[in-house]
């Protein structure tokens, strides 16, 4: 545990010391919405196998890799101009766009490819293939291919030739062909890619991985696989990925390859958007041929301004109403009502839930028979949570939640000479037993109520709701008064 702590902190180290300075990170200038499109580095992979270590070079290798690729970054250009153009895309670099991190974006991969050099040139090949091959896991997770493909040739080029070294020629020669893929005209940059310079062996492998490279990979996937371009996507909060290549194949002239990528919702992966193949014309006009596809997919994207508009829905919503009630279980022989007013305040938490508090001050009205003997106030308390479904129209909500009332002062008898004021409190003239009473201030339960609240103008709102309820505190559901009904309608605001 200890040597691999030791091993990654020099690995570390020697990155930190042998990176250059960070990339510079994108700014946005512009205040409105914009699609953010990351352009990936563009590769050519015409490669030519017997090619690769000339006897005597007669060019500079910087001169045998344009011939083979492109001229001055011209291609390049063109890429960013024709996305440009369009005000609402932000084109950016692939490797500019990644955020650099704590310790510096492919720092930790670079330094282990620095120790596993070392080790490869001190001999110690087991040592050097076990660092390289956590280089190459650390610059895939770093998106070093991305940011430095050249340091990531140089890690599956050193892994590779510590395979060899090795005897496991299976393994060497994935090394080298991810070695083309990352970075296909690197080997013709390099003055090391001489006749003599590797082992024969060395060269004889490179050159078979290069013949199976030019027959089978797949080089139409970006960075591999479709799953690691969408987590690039995601990194770097872009909405598509241009990926401009030249392809080959034996017997055909070079393909122009112009594809972007764009993610799949709720889904880790990313699906062509356009995807158009060229015979390449030459580095003159492939310029021109690339404008063109990338404007034909600018006309059809979803850019900002095309995006329908969002809804705008309140987020609190505030009312004053007109309440009634009354009570289904009652001690009186027909029912009496109560009538007030209420007030409440609902929060919505996501778009089909909401948190609601509701107060209602209300007083009692004499029934048919007066067996109500005196008027009462309540005061009803009513919170939870509630299920709602809305539009810029308004809402239909459904609540539930706890539901308390207090009782001033409830006292009723069907008893004639009960209902002389003061006769009532009198045992020569009323029986206490035909006065009913309730030991209790406070009923407490649960309640359900449904009501909708329709946009008038602006934020101003009308709403209605019914409601029921239950009270099985303190008494339980055979209280004397229970099961109350509830209606109300008033006007309200909505806060966006």
């Amino acid at each position: 545990m200890n040597a691999a702590r030791t091993v990654a902190a020099l690995a570390l180290f020697a990155g930190l010391a042998w990176s250059g300075p960070a990339l510079p990170e994108e700014r946005d200038a512009a205040s409105f919405p914009r699609k953010r499109v990351l352009v990936l580095p563009l590769r050519d992979y015409r490669i030519d196998p017997e090619a690769l270590f000339p006897t005597t070079p007669s060019v500079r290798p910087e001169e045998r890799s344009s011939e083979r690729g492109w001229i001055s970054g011209g291609l390049d250009d063109a890429i960013l101009l024709a996305l440009r153009a369009e005000p609402e895309i932000v084109a950016v670099r692939a490797g500019e766009a990644l955020p650099s991190g704590r310790e510096g974006r492919g720092n930790v991969a670079l330094g282990f490819l620095r120790l596993g050099v070392e080790l490869y040139r001190n001999l110690r090949v087991d040592d050097a293939a076990q660092t390289l091959d956590k280089g190459v896991e650390a610059g895939r997770a770093e998106y070093l291919d991305v940011v430095n493909p050249a340091r990531m040739f140089d890690l599956y080029l050193y892994l590779g030739l510590s395979y060899v070294e090795q005897g496991q020629a299976a393994l060497a020669h994935v090394a080298f062909k991810n070695m083309f893929l990352v970075a296909p005209q690197e080997a013709f940059r390099r003055p090391e890619f001489r006749r003599g310079y590797f082992p024969a062996a060395a060269e004889d492998a490179i050159r078979a991985a290069a013949v199976d490279f030019v027959q089978t990979s797949p080089q139409e996937v970006p960075l591999g696989s479709l799953e690691r371009t969408a987590d690039l996507l995601k990194a770097t909060g872009a909405k598509a990925l241009v990926d401009v290549f030249i392809a080959s194949r034996p017997g055909r002239e070079g393909v122009l390859s112009v594809r972007v990528l764009e993610p799949v919702a709720g889904e880790r992966g990313a699906r062509p958007a356009l995807s158009r193949k060229h015979p390449y014309p030459g580095a003159s006009r492939a310029g021109d041929l690339v404008s063109r596809d990338l404007s034909a997919w600018i006309a059809c994207t979803d850019l900002p301004s095309r995006a329908p508009p969002r809804e705008r829905l309140p987020r609190f919503y505030m009312d004053t109403t007109g309440a009634y009630t009354l009570f289904l279980r009652h001690p009186t022989r027909n029912v009496f009502h109560n009538a007030g007013f209420g007030a409440g305040l609902s929060y919505q938490i996501l778009k089909e839930l909401d948190f609601f508090v509701r107060l209602n001050l209300l007083t009692s009205f004499p029934d048919k028979y007066n067996d109500l003997i005196s008027g009462f106030t309540s005061i009803r308390f009513y919170t939870g949570v509630g299920y709602t479904l809305g539009g810029t129209w308004g809402r239909f909500f459904v609540h539930t939640g706890l539901d308390l009332q207090y009782l001033t002062n409830f006292v009723s008898s069907t008893d004639p000479s009960c209902k002389i004021g003061a006769w009532t409190n009198n045992p020569q003239f009323c029986d206490p037993a035909h006065v009913e009473r309730l030991p209790y201030r406070l009923l407490g339960g649960a309640g359900v109520a449904v009501g909708v609240d329709v946009i008038l103008v602006g934020p101003i709102y009308v709403t209605f709701k019914v409601g029921a309820a239950t009270y099985f505190f303190p008494a339980g559901p055979a209280s004397p008064l229970n099961f109350p009904l509830v209606g109300e309608a008033g006007l309200g605001y909505a806060f966006f």
